[in-house]
């Protein structure tokens, strides 16, 4: 089954490969399998941070923000709760 017939459009093609990509770029800056982001993947305990599931929801989130004010303030929101 193709990409664009499982998400019902061909219209979500390009896009899922947009996704695709980034979602590579983000594991190689984190020297992490893609895997860690798929549902079903073993969640890391919370005592040692985020989870995969955690960071990949942030991401999806992010993703959907497309005022770049927006985006910046919510880096910056995100940024200070880190140093808290």
């Amino acid at each position: 089954m193709s990409d664009a017939v499982r998400f019902g459009s061909t219209d979500a093609a390009p896009r899922f490969d947009e996704e695709e990509r980034l979602l590579g770029r983000i594991a190689g800056m984190l020297n992490l399998p893609v895997a860690v982001f798929r549902r079903g993947h073993a969640a890391s305990s919370p005592d040692k941070g985020p989870t995969a599931s955690e960071c990949a929801t942030m991401l999806a989130a992010f993703t959907r923000i497309r005022d770049p004010d927006a985006r910046r303030e919510c880096l910056a929101m995100v940024e200070g709760r880190a140093e808290a």
